[in-house]
């Protein structure tokens, strides 16, 4: 009789836990779901709008969420009057240049500061994290007197990938990772006659694979986002990469709202494919 009681205690007390659960899951799922919304509904308003037709309203109340008059003039009016197979190779070549260069000049700073000792290794590490502290921003007008003055790469490609070879979180970041490598890999390396270069590419940048993906998608987004200091080096709209091409598109299509909806959907698409093809690191 005993071990029954207990056994409808026992079973309550399991059914409690498991609404407890169901609720605090269905919670989060809300949060979630709350968020993905804030996140997602404005990049869907852009997309609808750029196939919007004539007809169709850009802003209404309600609002319209699905065009009445889909086209693709938009995306075809946008790419006659402007240069945009050129601001994407641009674009492309920027954010493939600077995502390799950066990622090979990170891992090669950040591989002795983390297996290798040699005096002065902590300051020289410490000193680059106190860059991270300051403004980005309080850096174009030295870094635009450089170009201009001394290295001669205004208005040029060059001027957009080089600032940008290395960058402190990175090497922070594949640090962090390199230290994480149990030292036996790079001894075995070390008995088989492998200097400090061949256990770097060998035996060690395979292990921090999704390390080096994650550096090279925030390389990557921020490539080919940045807008301020491209829109100070580039003038020459064969050179501009999309992100400055597109205040031209704005100045052009001062009340066309469904061209700059196609343009920017333009410059949004090659990001999300990016990450998606990464996601699995």
């Amino acid at each position: 009789m005993q071990g029954t009681i207990a056994l409808r205690v026992a079973n309550r007390a399991q059914a409690r836990a498991r609404r407890r659960k169901t609720l605090h899951t269905w919670l989060w799922y809300a949060v979630l779901l709350a968020i993905s919304l804030v996140t997602v509904v404005p990049f869907l308003w852009i997309l609808v709008t750029s196939f919007k037709g004539p007809m169709d309203q850009v802003v209404s109340v309600p609002p319209q969420l699905i065009p009445r008059d889909p086209t693709f003039a938009n995306y075809v009016r946008v790419w006659n009057q402007l240069p945009v197979g050129r601001f994407f190779f641009n674009s492309v070549f920027v954010a493939v240049c600077t995502v390799g260069l950066n990622v090979l000049v990170c891992s090669l700073a950040a591989y002795p500061l983390a297996k290798m000792e040699f005096r002065g290794r902590d300051l020289i590490f410490y000193l680059l994290l106190a860059t991270i502290i300051v403004p980005v921003q309080l850096t174009y007008i030295p870094s635009f007197v450089l170009a201009v003055k001394v290295f001669k790469y205004y208005d040029t490609l060059r001027a957009v990938i080089l600032p940008n070879l290395a960058s402190a979180f990175n090497i922070f970041l594949l640090r962090q990772a390199f230290k994480a490598v149990p030292n036996d890999l790079m001894d075995a390396g070390r008995i088989d006659g492998a200097g400090e270069l061949r256990i770097w590419w060998g035996i060690v940048l395979p292990v921090i694979r999704p390390s080096l993906a994650t550096v090279a998608i925030f390389t990557f987004v921020n490539s080919w986002n940045d807008f301020f200091w491209p829109s100070l080096m580039l003038h020459t709209r064969e050179r501009m990469t999309l992100p400055v091409g597109l205040m031209a598109l704005q100045g052009m299509f001062t009340s066309d709202f469904r061209g700059i909806a196609a343009g920017v959907t333009m410059v949004v698409i090659p990001i999300l494919i990016f990450f998606i093809a990464l996601q699995r690191h």
